[in-house]
């Protein structure tokens, strides 16, 4: 027979009150303890990133713009898939936050890009060409 003792604590306003058991308490610390290493053990190592050359953070970030088509040349006034998957990769993993991800080339595309371009020592033209593709993918 296991006894657990409840802890009486005097409430502010003079009321009696029982704590939860400590062994109720050990028990969510344990959940809580297991879902943090459940959270680690998904997340990429940096010596998988290493690997790579990347960082686990970038690792991450190119998952949320996962594309399945060609990267053709593109430029403003253009739209499509390849155009959102673009703005993805500025919002996502290059932290141009300015840039709506709608599938359409416009001014802020352009302008993220040209900024782009010069970081990576391309001409800055704005238009997404095949160096400029390989430049923004790992």
């Amino acid at each position: 027979m296991t006894h657990e003792s409840h802890e009486l604590t005097v409430a502010t306003d003079g009321r009696t009150a029982r704590r939860a058991p400590m062994r109720q308490n050990r028990g969510r610390m344990a959940v809580a303890a297991l879902l943090g290493a459940v959270v680690l053990a998904a997340a990429p190592t940096a010596a998988s990133a290493h690997a790579t050359g990347r960082s686990a953070a970038a690792t991450t970030e190119w998952r949320l713009c996962m594309y399945l088509g060609g990267h053709p040349t593109l430029k403003k006034g253009d739209t499509g898939e390849a155009v959102r998957h673009l703005q993805c990769i500025l919002n996502e993993v290059y932290r141009y936050q300015t840039v709506p991800v709608n599938g359409s080339f416009e001014v802020i595309t352009e302008a993220s890009v040209k900024h782009l371009q010069q970081q990576f020592s391309l001409p800055d033209t704005g238009v997404v060409d095949a160096a400029t593709w390989t430049a923004l993918h790992p």
